[in-house]
C-alpha cells in the first residue's frame, strides 16, 4: 500500500522542521514502516520474461543498470557459452528491460558474446556504454569482432557503436571474461580492465583516450584466471584498485596513473580457481574490503584493509568456513548502513547481515531449484522500486549432457508504504580526487507508475552547505556519472540527494564527510566568503599523505604557540593586513607544516558554530495554486537577490528579481501564472530564491482549473 502525498523524511535538517513532522505524525509512520525491514529478508523470484532466449551452459556476469534511463532498473548481459547462436537465440548485447514491477523483455544486438560486462559513460555524453570481454568474437563487423571491446550506447539500450581502437592488442588470444570500468588515472573519464578465464589472456587494464582508442597501461600474461574483475579504491589513497581472480594474485593497488603492484600481503593462498571476488567497505572507514569463496571448502572468506598496519584483517566471523557456495555479493541489503553479503551456489541462496565489526547473522536462506550450480550472481539494483536492494543470477539446473542455464530474479518484498530515499555510494569517509569520475548511487522507493527525478548537489564545507549543484532533473535510476571539477578540494564533502516524486520531496545525505585530494595532497587555500560574515576567511584541508584529518592546529600570529585547534571547517574574523600564518595539520600521528607568508592578520579567533547564520528563507502559498502564487523572502543581511519560476525540465517560466539589491527583512512578490505569457499546464515547477551565494529552491504544484 502506498500511503501518498507529502510524506517527508530521512534527513530533516531544523529543529521547526523536527517538531512539525513529530506532531503530525507522518516521520514516525514512516519509520516504523521503514525500519521493521531492518531485522528482516523476504525475497521472492521475479523472473517473467526470462524465460527467453533459452541459455545453453557456461559462465556468465551480470549488470544491473537504468539502461534507458526511464526510472526502472534493467539487466545487461553477453550471454554464456551459446552466445552467438549455438543451441540458443543468444546473440550479442542482451538487455532484459524491466518494467518496474519485476516482468522483463529481452533486447539482443550483435553476433558475438559469452563473457563478462561493464555499464559506464564512457565518452561523456550522459548515455550509458558496455564494455565486455568474450570468447566468441564471431562478428564480422565491427561490433564484437575482438575479444574485449566497448560499445557506445545512445540511451535506448537497443543501438550500440564500437568504440574500441586498440583494446586486446597486447597478446590476448582468447576467453577474456571479467570486465569492470573505473577512471584508474584520474583523468575525467573511464578506463576498463578484464581478465580471462583459463590460461593464455592473462588480465589487462587499458587507458580511455577520449576519441575511441585505448592504450594498455597494465598486463599479466598469461596465468589461469577465473571470470571476476572488479574495480575500486581499497587503500583510500584515492586511486582505483582492483581484485581479480588470477593466478598472479587478488589484490592490485593503483598509483593514479594505470600502473598497479600486488597487494596480497597476508592474504591466505589460494588454489585457482578461487570464486568471486567483490568489493564493499565492511567496516564503514571509507575503504573497500573483499569478500570471496574458497575454492577448495565452498566457504566464505571476507578480509578488512589495514590502512594503519597495510595488512588484511580477517573479518569473516562466523561465516560459514565449508559449503557449495560459488558466488559472493557484498550489499547494504536492509538499508542500515552496514555491509551484509549473500552468498549463491548448489541451488541455495543465503544472506548474512553484518554489523561493521565481523559479527555475521543469517537472515534469510532459499533453496532456489532442485539442483542448481551459480553461473552468475549480482546484487544491487532495485528491480521493483520499493526501496531496497535486489538480486540477478544465473543458475545451471540438470546434469550434464541436458543442463540449461536459468536467468532469475529475486525481489525484496517489503510493501512500499511511502516514498523513500537512501544514499548508497558514497557512504563517506571515502577518498577521492579532483578530475576524476565517480559513480554516485542512491536507492529509493516509489511508486511503479510514478516518474520521479532527482537533484543532486555537493557542499565542501560539511552537511550544511552552501550546495554546488552537480545534476538536476536526472531520472530516478539509482546511479549518476560524477565528474568531479579540477577546482575543489575538500576533506569534508558531502552530497545531497533530492528526490521529486508526484507531490512528494525527500532530501538525504551522504551519512558522513568524504575526501576530494588536490593534485598536492595537501591544501591550504583561503578564500574570502561573505556568506556568513563580512569579511572572513575559510581555510580548508586535504592531506594525501595523512589521509583524512582529525584535528587542526592554528598558529595565526606565527608566535610558536598553539592559538585554535578545531576539527573542520574553521573561520576566522580578519581586519585589513598581512602577516605570515603557519598552519599545522595532523592526523593524530602524523603531521604536516605549512607556513603561509604576508597573507592575513587574524583579530578574532572563532569557531564555525559561533557564526553560522540561516539561510535566506524562502516560503510560498498557498501550495497547490491555481492563479496567484504568493511569495515571501526573509534575509538576514542585505544581498542582491534573484527569484525565478522554473519547470521540471529546468527552464525559467518567470524572472521575478534578476540582481536586485534588497535589504535585510522580509519582502513579498506575487506571480500571477494564469496570465502568465508561458504556457502553464497543471504539474510541479519550483521557485528558486538567489541571495548572494546561497540558493533555495521550493516546489510547488500548479493547477490548471480551465
Amino acid at each position: 500500500m502506498y500511503l501518498g502525498k507529502n510524506i517527508k523524511f530521512e534527513v530533516i535538517k531544523s529543529t521547526a522542521m523536527k517538531k512539525l513532522f513529530l506532531v503530525s505524525g507522518i516521520l514516525v509512520l514512516s519509520l516504523i514502516s521503514y525500519s521493521q525491514n531492518k531485522g528482516v529478508f523476504q525475497y521472492v523470484e521475479s523472473s517473467a520474461g526470462m524465460n527467453y532466449p533459452d541459455w545453453e551452459s557456461g559462465k556468465t556476469e551480470l549488470e544491473f543498470a537504468d539502461i534507458d534511463m526511464d526510472g526502472y532498473v534493467d539487466i545487461l548481459s553477453i550471454g554464456d557459452h551459446g552466445c552467438p547462436h549455438i543451441n540458443t537465440a543468444q546473440h550479442g548485447i542482451m538487455v532484459w528491460f524491466g518494467d518496474g514491477a519485476g516482468s522483463w523483455s529481452v533486447q539482443m544486438t550483435g553476433d558475438f558474446g559469452y563473457g563478462g560486462i561493464a555499464i559506464g559513460d564512457v565518452n561523456s555524453d550522459g548515455h550509458w556504454d558496455v564494455g565486455y570481454g568474450m570468447h566468441h568474437n564471431y562478428s564480422a563487423t565491427d561490433l564484437g569482432d575482438q575479444l574485449l571491446e566497448v560499445a557506445l550506447g545512445d540511451g535506448t539500450g537497443t543501438n550500440w557503436t564500437a568504440w574500441d581502437d586498440g583494446l586486446a592488442t597486447n597478446g590476448e588470444d582468447w576467453g577474456l571474461f571479467g570486465t569492470d570500468f573505473a577512471d584508474v588515472d584520474n583523468d575525467g573519464d573511464l578506463d576498463v580492465g578484464s581478465n580471462s578465464f583459463g590460461s593464455g589472456s592473462g588480465l589487462h587494464v587499458y587507458i580511455n583516450q577520449g576519441d575511441g582508442s585505448w592504450i594498455q597501461s597494465y598486463g599479466i600474461l598469461p596465468g589461469n584466471s577465473n571470470m571476476r574483475f572488479v574495480f575500486g579504491d581499497i587503500n583510500k589513497d584515492g586511486n582505483a584498485d582492483f581484485v581479480v581472480t588470477h593466478d598472479a594474485g587478488i589484490a592490485f593497488f593503483g598509483d593514479g596513473t594505470g600502473n598497479f603492484t600486488h597487494a596480497d600481503f597476508n592474504l591466505t593462498q589460494y588454489n585457482y580457481p578461487m570464486y568471486g571476488p567483490d568489493l564493499g567497505d565492511v567496516d564503514n572507514d571509507g575503504g573497500l574490503d573483499l569478500a570471496y569463496v574458497q575454492p577448495a571448502t565452498g566457504g566464505i572468506m571476507v578480509w578488512v584493509f589495514n590502512d594503519l598496519t597495510s595488512l588484511w584483517d580477517n573479518f569473516a566471523g562466523d561465516l560459514p568456513a565449508s559449503g557449495d557456495y560459488q558466488a559472493v555479493q557484498l550489499c547494504d541489503f536492509n538499508t542500515d548502513g552496514f555491509m551484509d553479503i549473500a552468498a549463491f551456489g548448489n541451488a541455495t541462496l543465503t544472506i548474512w547481515s553484518g554489523d561493521g565489526n565481523g559479527t555475521w547473522t543469517q537472515k534469510f536462506n532459499m533453496v532456489t531449484s532442485n539442483n542448481g550450480d551459480c553461473n552468475a550472481f549480482r546484487a544491487g539494483g532495485d528491480v521493483d522500486r520499493n526501496g531496497f536492494p535486489d538480486m540477478t543470477l544465473v543458475e545451471k539446473e540438470g546434469s550434464w549432457p541436458n543442463d540449461l542455464n536459468k536467468l532469475k530474479c529475486f525481489k525484496e518484498t517489503t510493501p512500499l508504504f511511502s516514498a523513500s530515499l537512501k544514499a548508497v555510494f558514497p557512504r563517506g569517509k571515502e577518498v577521492f580526487r579532483q578530475g576524476s569520475v565517480q559513480f554516485i548511487d542512491w536507492l529509493s522507493g516509489v511508486p511503479q507508475s510514478s516518474t520521479s527525478q532527482v537533484k543532486i548537489e555537493y557542499s565542501l564545507k560539511g552537511n550544511i552547505g552552501p550546495w554546488a549543484m552537480i545534476t538536476w532533473g536526472t531520472p530516478n535510476s539509482g546511479r549518476y556519472q560524477w565528474t568531479i571539477p579540477q577546482t575543489i578540494s575538500t576533506n569534508n564533502c558531502f552530497i545531497r540527494y533530492t528526490l521529486a516524486e508526484g507531490m512528494d520531496t525527500i532530501v538525504t545525505l551522504t551519512s558522513n564527510a568524504f575526501t576530494i585530494l588536490g593534485e598536492n595532497g595537501l591544501q591550504a587555500d583561503f578564500v574570502a566568503d561573505s556568506t556568513y560574515v563580512q569579511p572572513l576567511s575559510e581555510i580548508q584541508f586535504t592531506d594525501q599523505s595523512l589521509g583524512l584529518i582529525t584535528f587542526w592546529e592554528w598558529d595565526f600570529d606565527n608566535d610558536g604557540t598553539v592559538d585554535a585547534t578545531e576539527r573542520n571547517p574553521v573561520y576566522a574574523y580578519t581586519v585589513p593586513g598581512k602577516k605570515t600564518v603557519k598552519l599545522t595539520v595532523s592526523d593524530g600521528l602524523n603531521s604536516h607544516t605549512e607556513i603561509k607568508p604576508d597573507y592575513i592578520t587574524v583579530a578574532e579567533y572563532i569557531g564555525i558554530h559561533d557564526i553560522i547564520k540561516e539561510l535566506p528563507g524562502l516560503h510560498v502559498y498557498p501550495n497547490p495554486f491555481s492563479d496567484v502564487l504568493a511569495i515571501e523572502i526573509y534575509l538576514q543581511e542585505a544581498a542582491q537577490v534573484t527569484v525565478n519560476v522554473i519547470d521540471r525540465q529546468g527552464r525559467k517560466i518567470k524572472t521575478m528579481l534578476d540582481l536586485e539589491w534588497l535589504n535585510a527583512g522580509t519582502h513579498h512578490l506575487t506571480w500571477d501564472a494564469k496570465n502568465s505569457s508561458f504556457p502553464m499546464s497543471s504539474g510541479v515547477c519550483f521557485v528558486e530564491l538567489i541571495a548572494g551565494r546561497h540558493k533555495v529552491v521550493e516546489r510547488v504544484l500548479f493547477v490548471n482549473e480551465k
